[in-house]
């Protein structure tokens, strides 16, 4: 699961206004962090009722899961004014990523199956979560370099109302695109653990 808590960009006017040339474009600041929660049991059951009673709340829902991605978009937009108008300086934007996973740690004389069905559905839950986060990188880049192809404007007033508009869209498909994802794996997620565990148990076996 995913929850977006992104800032608008924020437009700010550089000094130094009618340079020649545009110092060299950063790219976009992208900081991931990994918390984990503690999930205890004997068995499938004991789990799944600690997961749910444990797993990181996500408000959108008003349920919990057990996992979560916290997706933050943030920055600084600068502008210069030229001979033709105004046109961007410099973007750096910024994304904080915050992904929360379970941990278990099997106690004696547990179940070899109940561990091996756990670390196939651990594994799930760290790829669904890692894709939402990619996801959000593909987004910052896309938003990164719309805002840096934008047109020049005659005032520095359109230029920032353009970045505003281009952010507010890019952020609006990057929530749809979360979206779609989640509604995907949760039609497929029977189907996803099932062939996991299968390879799993081929493993196991050999």
């Amino acid at each position: 699961m995913r929850t977006n808590r992104g800032l608008p960009l924020i437009g700010v006017l550089a000094l130094g206004v009618g340079l020649a040339h545009a110092l060299p474009a950063e790219a976009a600041k992208v900081t991931q962090r990994t918390t984990y929660f503690a999930v205890k049991g004997s068995t499938l059951e004991e789990l799944d009722r600690d997961l749910s009673r444990s797993g990181p709340y996500v408000a959108e829902t008003g349920l919990r899961h057990p996992g979560a991605t916290e997706v933050k978009f943030d920055g600084q937009v600068t502008y210069k004014r030229d001979a033709s108008g105004c046109q961007v300086d410099q973007t750096n934007l910024s994304l904080t990523l915050n992904m929360t996973l379970p941990r278990w740690t099997p106690p004696k004389r547990v179940a070899p199956e109940t561990v091996m069905v756990w670390r196939t559905l651990e594994e799930d839950i760290r790829r669904h979560e890692n894709r939402h986060a990619d996801i959000a990188k593909e987004w910052l880049k896309r938003m990164e370099m719309a805002i840096r192809n934008l047109r020049t404007q005659p005032s520095c007033a359109a230029m920032e109302a353009d970045v505003n508009n281009i952010t507010q869209r890019y952020l609006a498909s990057h929530e749809r695109a979360q979206i779609e994802f989640d509604t995907i794996e949760g039609r497929e997620v029977n189907f996803r653990l099932r062939r996991a565990l299968s390879r799993t148990m081929q493993e196991y076996v050999r």
